[in-house]
C-alpha cells in the first residue's frame, strides 16, 4: 500500500485519479480548497472500500504545505506519489489579462507545482524515499497563443520545471514526470473567468457548460498517471492533438506558433456565446 498526496482533487483529473489509486488499494491524501468538493471525493472512494482523508490545502501558501508534508509524514510516513494537479484557467489576451490576472496564476498553477515539489522531494532526498513526484502540465505548454497566455506560461514553466526536477534528482532515486492533456472534460473552465469581466459575467460559466461535454474523460489522464508512474515517464501527451502538437513542436516550434497565434479572442468570445445558450450556461 502506498501513500498518494493529490492536490485539486475535488473535481476532474484530481478526482479520476484519487479514486483509481483508491480502488487499487492505496492510501490516497485528497487535497483541495473547496471543502465540499474535497470531503465528496474522499467519501467516494471510502464508500467504495479505499482509504482516504480530506485536507484542505491552498497551494499557494506555503505554510499551508508544511503542514500538510509534516502531517502526512506523521501519520504515514514520507509519501510514495505525490500528484500537483491543482489549476485554474483565464482567458483573454496578454494586454487584457490584469497583473492580478497573471499574479494569481502563477501563484495557482505554477507556484503551487514549485510549493509542493520542494516541499515533499526535501522529504524523500531527507528520508531516502524512492518517490515520485507528477505534475499536471498541458499540451499548451508547447501552443503560444494569445487567447490564454498567462494559462501557457504556467503550464510552461510546469513542464521545464518538471524536467529541471527530473534532471537533478532522477539519478537520486526520484521519479519526476509531467502529463500533458488535451482537452479534458473537466471543471477548469468553471474555475477562472474572462479577463475584464465584472464579477456577475457568465463567460466561465457559459464555457464550463460546452466543457463538460466535450474532450475526453479525466480518467484517461488518471490512467497516464498511473503509466507514467509505473514507468518512469518524463512528458505524458493525453489525447491524439496533445501528441500532434507535443511532436510539431519538438519538429517546428516555428509552425506551432504560426498556426495557434492565429486564434483569436475575437473568434472565441462568439463561440462561448454559442456554447452557452445550447448548453445552458447563460444562467
Amino acid at each position: 500500500m502506498q501513500t498518494i498526496v493529490i492536490t485539486g482533487a475535488g473535481s476532474g483529473i484530481g478526482r479520476a485519479s484519487a479514486e483509481r489509486f483508491g480502488r487499487q488499494g492505496h492510501r490516497v491524501v485528497v487535497t483541495d480548497i473547496n471543502e465540499t468538493t474535497g470531503i465528496e471525493t474522499a467519501d467516494r472512494i471510502v464508500a467504495d472500500g479505499g482509504t482516504a482523508v480530506f485536507r484542505r490545502l491552498d497551494v499557494t501558501d506555503p505554510g499551508q504545505w508544511e503542514v500538510l508534508a509534516d502531517w502526512v509524514c506523521d501519520e504515514w510516513g514520507t509519501p510514495d506519489v505525490v500528484v500537483n494537479n491543482a489549476g485554474i484557467l483565464i482567458g483573454g489576451g496578454f494586454l487584457e489579462q490584469t497583473g492580478d490576472d497573471w499574479r494569481r496564476m502563477i501563484d495557482i498553477n505554477l507556484m503551487g507545482m514549485i510549493f509542493g515539489s520542494r516541499t515533499f522531494v526535501e522529504r524523500m532526498t531527507a528520508t531516502g524515499k524512492r518517490g515520485h513526484i507528477v505534475n499536471i502540465a498541458s499540451c499548451g505548454s508547447f501552443l503560444p497563443n494569445s487567447i490564454a497566455p498567462s494559462y501557457v506560461t504556467a503550464k510552461a514553466g510546469i513542464w521545464l520545471g518538471t524536467q529541471s526536477l527530473r534532471a537533478e534528482f532522477g539519478k537520486r532515486g526520484i521519479g519526476v514526470s509531467a502529463i500533458c492533456p488535451g482537452l479534458i472534460r473537466t471543471d477548469l473552465a468553471a474555475n477562472g473567468h474572462r479577463a475584464g469581466d465584472g464579477e456577475d459575467e457568465p463567460w466561465a460559466a457559459k464555457l464550463a457548460s460546452g466543457h463538460k461535454y466535450f474532450g475526453r474523460s479525466p480518467k484517461r489522464v488518471a490512467a497516464a498517471i498511473d503509466r507514467a508512474i509505473r514507468w518512469n515517464l518524463a512528458t505524458v501527451p493525453v489525447g491524439a492533438e496533445a501528441w500532434l502538437v507535443w511532436f510539431l513542436y519538438r519538429l517546428s516550434p516555428g509552425t506551432v506558433r504560426t498556426v495557434s497565434t492565429a486564434v483569436r479572442m475575437s473568434w472565441i468570445d462568439p463561440a462561448v456565446n454559442l456554447t452557452g445558450k445550447v448548453f445552458g450556461g447563460n444562467k
